[in-house]
């Protein structure tokens, strides 16, 4: 934390009006005529904006009550009226009207579905904010859409605010390089990561054998926008790729980091 520090040396004194006394007194060195350090109280960090979650649930029923699909999408409430805040909510607010819209998509096919077997569609979103250091702050929405079959398809959203403004930033704003370089680093990264791991039990890549191996699995990174597929949390960037893309569903979201700076 920054401290100021006045100092008197020499023969320089400090005098204080008895109205300055009476305001001053509790923090403030009585004047002995020696030199004198006075120390302010330390600056506080950067006050975080405070979050609630809230959650848009909704199901859709035939005309003889079954259901045919449910939806739920958890977001963000940033609290306070600052212009960040206010900037903040108004993204999630679009967001969850255009999320609804989408979900709303199949609902004929869930309907259809429903009228021959037991199954109905559904479509949950959780969220969590993984970073609030008054710098950034980063959001991460995890998704899982089924719509039959042995299991739904998992989803992450993420994004990431400057604090201050409530504006998105890009991990390549925050590492101070071009979105090209960025991606390219990350790629890197995933290629450190399938070298280190492949032929052991922990390798959660395509393998040779399965879906063209290593060449294959370049091929599909260098396709990843990985601007948009980034959160914080414990100080790292976090970059990740959905299942199916370089790994099979089993190992899913594959993700590398970078140390924020």
């Amino acid at each position: 934390m920054n401290k100021w520090i006045v100092k008197k040396t020499g023969i320089l004194s400090l005098t204080f009006g008895m109205a300055l006394a009476s305001v001053a007194a509790p923090c403030m060195p009585p004047n002995t005529g020696m030199p004198v350090t006075v120390y302010a109280a330390e600056q506080t960090a950067a006050e975080k904006m405070g979050f609630k979650m809230q959650t848009y649930k909704h199901s859709f029923k035939t005309k003889d009550g079954a259901v045919y699909k449910e939806i739920s999408y958890q977001y963000p409430v940033a609290q306070g009226e600052s212009a960040a805040a206010q900037k903040i909510n108004r993204y999630f607010k679009l967001k969850r009207a255009k999320w609804i819209k989408a979900a709303k998509g199949n609902l004929e096919e869930a309907k259809e579905m429903a009228e021959t077997s037991d199954i109905f569609y559904a479509d949950d979103v959780t969220c969590k904010v993984t970073c609030n250091d008054g710098t950034y702050i980063s959001v991460l929405q995890s998704g899982d859409n089924y719509t039959g079959g042995a299991h739904g398809t998992p989803y992450l959203q993420a994004v990431i605010f400057d604090a201050a403004t409530g504006e998105k930033v890009t991990p390549a704003n925050i590492l101070g390089v071009s979105k090209k370089a960025l991606n390219k680093k990350v790629v890197a990264l995933y290629l450190k990561k399938y070298d280190k791991t492949e032929g052991t039990d922990d390798c959660p890549f395509f393998t040779d054998d399965v879906a063209g191996g290593r060449d294959a699995v370049e091929k599909s990174l260098s396709s990843v926008n990985f601007n948009g597929q980034c959160y914080i949390k414990g100080g790292k960037l976090r970059f990740y790729v959905d299942p199916y893309v370089v790994g099979p569903y089993a190992a899913g979201f594959i993700e590398v980091s970078i140390k924020k700076r």
